[in-house]
C-alpha cells in the first residue's frame, strides 16, 4: 500500500516551461489546425505532459514517492459545479457533517444523477423539481465519495455521530468488509433534508486506482464530470494531479476502442464513459439503465468538454488526433494512430494494467502488439475483467454494509430505472 506523502515532502518545483510557440487561450477558443505550433487548453489549467508522471509510468505505485507536482499546478478543468439540482452550499453542508477534527475528510466528491443532470431523470432546474420536496420513493439520491486518510479512524468517529447510518455497528466487522482498498457505502441516508449515499475510501486506495487502474471504481468515476465539494490543499492537489493522468489514459483507451476512424466529441466521450461500465455485472442482470452512457454524455457534454480540454489538446498537439471539423459546438476528429503513435500511447498506460495487457501477448514485442488488429478486443477483455471483479466485490460489500432491507431497496430502484429505460 502506498505510504501517504507527508506534507513536508511535497516539493513544488517548476518542471514545465511553456513552449515559446504555444499560446494559452481560454477554453472554447478554436485552434486553426491540428498540426499548428500553437494549441489551446482550459484557462488556468496546466497543459498535460507525460514527463510529470514518469515515475509512476515506469514503476507504478512504487514511483509514487518520486512524483513532483509542478509549481503552481492547476487543474481547473476538473473543477465543475452545476448550480441547479442541489446548491453547492447544500452539498458543502452535507460534506461538513462528516468532517471530524480527529479524522478530517481530505476530498469530498459529488457525482451521479443527484448532482449532475442526466437524460431520463426528471431533475433539471427548468422542470422545477427540487429534490428536497419529492417523496422518498421519487427522490434521487445524492451520491458522495469521501476520501479520508484512514478508514478505521473515520468510521470510529462517524459511528459516534451517525450511528444510524450503519447497518453494521461493529468497527472490526466494518474493517473486514471494507478491506484494504474497498469503498464502504452507506446508502439511503437522510441528511440535511436530502437523501444521500456516501462512500468512504482511503487516500492510498484512491491514489492507487488512479495510478494503476486496480479496480477502475474510483478512477472510473473520475473519468466523468464530478463535483469537488471539499478539497484539502495537499491531498486534493494530489488527487487532481493523478486524475489528469487517469483522464489521459481514459482518452487513450477511448480512441483505440472507437471503431470508426472519424468521430465527433460526443462519440469520443461516450466511448470513454463506457470504460467503467464494461464488465459491470449489474448491466447483465438489469441493474443498470441500458441507456446510461448516452444519458450521461448528452446532458453533460459541456462538462465533458471542459474536463477533457487539456487532454484533448495534448492529443492534438502530439498529432494523435487530427481536427477534421473545428466546429465549436461539436468538433470532429480523425485518428492518426500509426504504429509509433500507438506504441507511445500503449507504453504510458497504467503499469499494472499494461503488464496484464502484455501478458495476453506472451513474448510478442510492443511493435507486434501495436500492429495487432485484435488489440481493441484484448483491451476490452482486460477492462471487463478488472471492472467485473471490482463490481462483484462492491456488490457483496454492499449487501453487508447496507443490510438486507436497504440492499433490496437499492436493487429495486435500479430495476425500476432499467425497465423505464427499456
Amino acid at each position: 500500500m502506498i505510504t501517504v506523502i507527508r506534507r513536508g515532502r511535497w516539493i513544488f518545483k517548476q518542471i514545465y516551461r511553456f513552449n515559446s510557440n504555444s499560446t494559452v487561450r481560454p477554453s472554447g477558443t478554436n485552434s486553426n489546425s491540428a498540426n499548428s505550433s500553437g494549441y489551446t487548453f482550459t484557462s488556468y489549467t496546466t497543459p498535460y505532459n507525460d514527463k510529470f508522471y514518469q515515475p509512476i509510468i515506469s514503476e507504478g505505485y512504487r514511483g509514487f514517492d518520486k512524483l513532483i507536482i509542478p509549481k503552481d499546478f492547476q487543474a481547473k478543468n476538473q473543477e465543475i459545479e452545476f448550480d441547479g439540482l442541489v446548491q453547492q452550499q447544500e452539498l458543502r453542508e452535507i460534506a461538513e457533517s462528516f468532517n471530524f477534527e480527529q479524522s478530517p475528510i481530505k476530498v469530498s466528491i459529488g457525482y451521479g444523477s443527484g448532482v449532475f443532470p442526466q437524460n431520463g431523470y426528471n431533475n433539471t432546474p427548468e422542470e422545477g423539481d427540487k429534490l428536497s420536496v419529492k417523496t422518498e420513493e421519487e427522490e434521487t439520491q445524492i451520491d458522495l465519495i469521501n476520501v479520508v486518510k484512514d478508514n478505521q479512524t473515520f468510521h470510529r468517529y462517524n459511528l459516534q455521530r451517525h450511528r444510524d447510518h450503519y447497518s453494521i455497528k461493529s468497527l472490526p466487522i466494518i474493517k473486514f468488509i471494507q478491506g484494504r482498498d474497498g469503498i464502504y457505502f452507506n446508502p439511503f441516508v437522510k441528511l440535511k433534508g436530502h437523501l444521500i449515499k456516501y462512500g468512504i475510501i482511503s487516500s492510498g486506495a484512491a491514489q492507487m486506482d488512479l495510478m494503476e487502474w486496480s479496480s477502475l471504481y474510483f478512477a472510473g468515476r473520475l473519468q466523468k464530470p464530478v463535483n469537488y465539494i471539499r478539497l484539502d490543499e495537499d491531498e486534493g492537489q494530489m488527487i487532481k494531479f493523478l486524475n489528469q493522468y487517469n483522464l489521459k489514459n481514459a482518452m487513450t483507451v477511448g480512441i483505440i476502442l472507437l471503431q470508426e476512424q472519424q468521430f465527433n466529441e460526443q462519440e469520443l466521450y461516450e466511448q470513454i464513459t463506457r470504460i467503467s461500465y464494461m464488465g459491470d455485472f449489474r448491466t447483465y442482470v438489469g441493474g443498470e439503465n441500458p441507456n446510461k452512457v448516452k444519458n450521461i454524455v448528452e446532458k453533460q457534454l459541456k462538462y465533458f468538454k471542459s474536463l477533457y480540454e487539456p487532454i484533448l489538446q495534448y492529443f492534438i498537439h502530439k498529432n494523435y488526433l487530427i481536427i477534421v471539423d473545428n466546429n465549436e459546438e461539436q468538433k470532429v476528429f480523425k485518428k492518426n494512430l500509426n504504429i509509433n503513435n500507438k506504441i507511445n500511447l500503449i507504453s504510458t498506460l497504467p503499469l499494472n494494467f499494461r503488464i496484464q495487457l502484455y501478458q495476453m501477448y506472451q513474448d510478442k514485442s510492443l511493435k507486434e502488439i501495436a500492429k495487432d488488429k485484435d488489440l481493441p478486443l484484448k483491451i476490452i477483455k482486460l477492462i471487463q475483467r478488472v471492472v467485473r471483479n471490482s463490481s462483484i466485490k462492491q456488490a457483496i460489500m454492499g449487501i453487508f454494509s447496507s443490510g438486507i432491507i436497504k440492499s433490496i431497496k437499492y436493487a429495486f430502484a435500479k430495476q425500476v430505472k432499467y425497465w423505464r429505460a427499456r
